[in-house]
């Protein structure tokens, strides 16, 4: 779904709902300013983006590029996000 931000003020609740299933993209002057998307989505998106980044680390642990002090400092504060 697109919507404008103009439409998107009177929409709310339809907006809402159809972000549920889907991600609507809201435009301003004709061109994508924000999107909403349902909370299950970006649970998604915050732990695959957790992933990525610990993977990083490890990436990082392994080459020497970090110390291992620094890698499991880093480590320790990724996963804590993670909660």
């Amino acid at each position: 779904m697109i919507i404008t931000a103009k439409d998107l003020r009177d929409k709310v609740r339809e907006v809402l709902d159809t972000a549920r299933s889907e991600t609507v993209m809201v435009t301003r002057h004709s061109k994508p300013e924000a999107a909403v998307i349902s909370v299950e989505r970006l649970a998604e998106l915050e732990a695959f983006e957790d992933r990525y980044w610990l993977e990083e680390a490890r990436k990082g642990r392994e080459s020497g590029y970090l110390g291992p002090e620094e890698s499991e400092a880093f480590l320790q504060e990724m996963m804590s996000a993670e909660d």
